[in-house]
């Protein structure tokens, strides 16, 4: 038990400040919505749209981005400095490429989205609300860059600053642009697009500015070279790909899933987006813990510790089971409560959403394990076949059965196919993590003999 007491506090240190990171981060997503929800169901419905299509995007190359943290906690184990700071300029340079293919394929989309069945009476503002939020990914890919490399190091610490000071910008913001207070014109939704624009690329320069400041990273600064090598873009993209597919897989299953529950209607939409505003928080705050487990687990492959592996990777699942509990039963006893922070008066909207939590609070303890099995995996540098088992577990398995159960049961028929998704992948994914920590084990010993 003192083996896991002291895990259970080497793995808050890590978790912790990423928790209060991404806290910073959703209290922006709630005030967004709430904000929104004010404007009435309509244009709840329209971001929704709009921010479903941008993660579609975003959420490849932010997966991408994870691959910078386990090569930067694997090389500063062994304190390869030089080798470090090459990986980062590789890393900037690839994903402002990137953002930039990302800002085409969307403002390209935004031309097809009329086509695709949706409610009309949101389709303008959702337009114009996604071309907008599409130049944000240019600040936000160079920032993940720096965010992962700050993860890497242990500095977890600058992240949070960054983000909660552009949160409460994002949040001011809001206010002066959605009513144009203060001699601002009034936007309605669109001003929160443009607050999301702004308190982005405050978000970057910040970043950049505080990890000057931190002596541990003029290691790296002080060895950047200019120069690029195919070997270090692939080392990168070794990882980067699938884990960025990995995060594609998943993260789309739940953007295609508001496209499926607006086919029933404007009410199923909205409620959808609330439910799907709660499980992202509960998944987005414990993947503090996800990161927790892909440095813990780098480090000590680094540092050939192979024996501490096993207790590490149980001590924070269990700290992951037992905070998605908390989560689920949260849901549940405020059930009545939550659609109402969005809405008001709409008491078909209330049940529907009421039906919508239960399902998807049976099934936060798989969402959340199945996110810290893949940053453990990742830790581990391995990343091909978790790509795989998330592959068929959602576009296999939770699609198709979202799809069809939303012809019979709405949009809670939609939640139950993405329930069993979560379920199948974290299945999956602990039994490909416990072969690979055996084999990591076995070679091990036989070394030693």
């Amino acid at each position: 038990m003192k083996k896991y007491l002291k895990n259970f506090k080497k793995n808050t240190e890590l978790a912790l400040p990423i928790f209060f990171s991404q806290l910073g981060a959703l209290s922006v997503n709630f005030f967004d919505n709430f904000m929104i929800g004010l404007l009435g169901k309509k244009s709840l419905a329209s971001v929704s749209l709009a921010t479903s299509t941008f993660f579609i995007v975003i959420i490849f190359g932010l997966g991408i981005s994870t691959a910078i943290s386990p090569l930067i906690t694997y090389v500063d184990a062994k304190k390869e400095y030089k080798k470090g700071a090459i990986i980062l300029f590789h890393g900037l340079i690839m994903n402002t490429f990137l953002s930039i293919i990302m800002y085409i394929m969307v403002y390209i989309f935004s031309y097809i989205l009329p086509y695709l069945g949706q409610p009309k009476e949101v389709l303008h503002d959702s337009i114009s609300f996604l071309r907008i939020i599409s130049i944000t990914f240019v600040p936000w890919m160079i920032f993940e860059v720096f965010r992962k490399f700050s993860e890497g190091l242990s500095l977890n610490y600058p992240s949070i600053i960054v983000v909660w000071s552009s949160s409460i910008l994002n949040i001011i913001l809001n206010y002066v642009l959605i009513k144009g207070s203060f001699g601002f014109p009034k936007m309605g939704v669109l001003g929160v697009a443009y607050s999301t624009l702004i308190s982005r690329i405050f978000m970057l320069f910040v970043m950049i500015l505080l990890l000057r400041k931190q002596k541990k990273v003029h290691n790296y600064y002080c060895n950047i070279q200019f120069f690029f090598k195919k070997k270090y873009f692939a080392e990168i993209l070794r990882i980067g790909i699938p884990s960025g597919f990995q995060m594609l897989f998943e993260f789309s299953t739940f953007a295609v899933s508001s496209f499926i529950s607006g086919r029933c209607g404007l009410k199923i939409l909205t409620a959808h987006q609330i439910v799907l505003n709660l499980v992202s928080s509960s998944y987005l705050l414990s993947t503090g813990l996800s990161i927790a487990a892909t440095v813990r687990m780098g480090q000590q492959v680094a540092l050939k510790n192979y024996h501490k592996l096993k207790t590490i990777g149980t001590s924070i699942f269990l700290m992951g089971i037992f905070f998605m509990l908390i989560c689920s039963f949260f849901f549940l006893f405020f059930r009545k409560e939550i659609p109402r922070m969005y809405i008001k008066n709409d008491e078909e909207l209330f049940s529907i959403t009421e039906k919508m939590i239960i399902i998807s609070s049976i099934f936060q303890i798989f969402d959340g394990l199945q996110g810290i099995l893949m940053g453990a995996l990742r830790g581990l540098q391995d990343v091909q076949i978790p790509m795989y088992i998330i592959f068929f577990s959602y576009w296999i398995i939770a699609i198709p059965l979202a799809f069809l159960l939303s012809n019979y049961m709405d949009g809670s028929g939609v939640w139950m196919g993405l329930g069993i998704g979560m379920t199948i992948s974290s299945i999956l994914l602990f039994i490909r993590y416990d072969f690979i920590i055996n084999q990591i084990c076995k070679k091990n010993i036989k070394k030693n003999i």
